[in-house]
């Protein structure tokens, strides 16, 4: 598979919630930095971690894929929407505390996924805090 086949497959595993699968394909000193909070998470252990933060503040999250565009043979850039109803705390880092508010709400992503010989071993996110806030607060 090439780059954007093996992301495509790791958000589809998101969404089935076959999280052991999705982390199966993450390199165990994979590298997450989370660009607008400054947090950075360390291999499927990150991984794990990660998920289990926004699907506590988002039990039934949901992410579709806007656009996929390879930035050469290892790396990939990945627009995505995630969608779904804030039902519990969301705690990212000391920057970002939002209790749950039980509203319903998209927010656009950015995923730089960088993958050799198939697995996933860096992954840059960034989103705009100050538009989640604006749509979880009002």
């Amino acid at each position: 598979m090439n780059p954007e086949q093996i992301a495509r497959r790791y958000y589809q595993l998101f969404n089935a919630r076959r999280l052991d699968e999705a982390a199966a394909m993450v390199d165990g000193q994979a590298i997450y930095h989370y660009l607008p909070t400054r947090q950075r998470f360390v291999g499927r252990e990150g991984f794990h971690a990660l998920i289990g933060l926004w699907l506590n503040a988002f039990e039934n999250a949901q992410l579709e894929i806007l656009s996929a565009l390879a930035l050469n043979d290892h790396s990939v850039q990945i627009e995505f929407l995630g969608k779904g109803t804030h039902t519990g705390d969301l705690v990212l880092g000391e920057s970002l505390r939002l209790p749950a508010t039980g509203r319903t709400t998209e927010l656009r992503f950015r995923n730089l996924l960088e993958i050799h010989n198939g697995i996933i071993i860096g992954v840059e996110l960034d989103f705009d805090v100050e538009d989640l806030k604006r749509r979880l607060l009002g």
